[in-house]
């Protein structure tokens, strides 16, 4: 592959991923928080899409660091994690967030090479961190499961 085509090929990618930042951003202020949240549900998407807009500009600005593509498994691993991101979103309203969480962070271990007896337990402790990051520590309610909210 050529520079020239790497070259489009990064800016086209820095353009798409300054979109997706744009619109988390500006979708983040429909969400509203609950009364006495010390940190609203916006603040997560806001504080992901500053860093993703600046790198995204970055690549923009001065593609053509890559010097090769991925492999196939590489892509279809990336695929994958897409995938995967996508039904965690659909099920955390559903299945609420521990039962979401614990399978699609599991999963995601799985897919960067580790083992089913690596990816369970850590799967449990960065899911338990991220509920009580958030829930206690940032304040934000996250779904619960079926049949737990009283």
């Amino acid at each position: 592959m050529s520079e020239q085509a790497r070259a489009v090929g990064d800016r086209i990618a820095g353009v798409l991923l300054l979109l997706v930042a744009v619109a988390a951003w500006w979708l983040s202020y429909d969400y509203t928080s609950g009364f006495g949240q010390t940190v609203g549900p916006g603040a997560f998407p806001r504080l992901v899409s500053v860093p993703l807009g600046l790198l995204s500009i970055y690549l923009i600005a001065r593609p053509g660091v890559n010097q090769r593509w991925p492999e196939r498994a590489a892509l279809v691993r990336q695929l994958c994690l897409l995938v995967l991101l996508m039904v965690y979103a659909g099920l955390i309203q559903p299945l609420g967030f521990l039962p979401t969480a614990l399978l699609t962070v599991t999963l995601m271990i799985r897919l960067f090479g580790a083992s089913w007896r690596q990816a369970l337990p850590f799967g449990l402790l960065l899911t338990l961190g991220l509920y009580l990051l958030f829930e206690f520590a940032l304040g934000m309610p996250l779904p619960d499961m079926p049949g737990l909210n009283g």
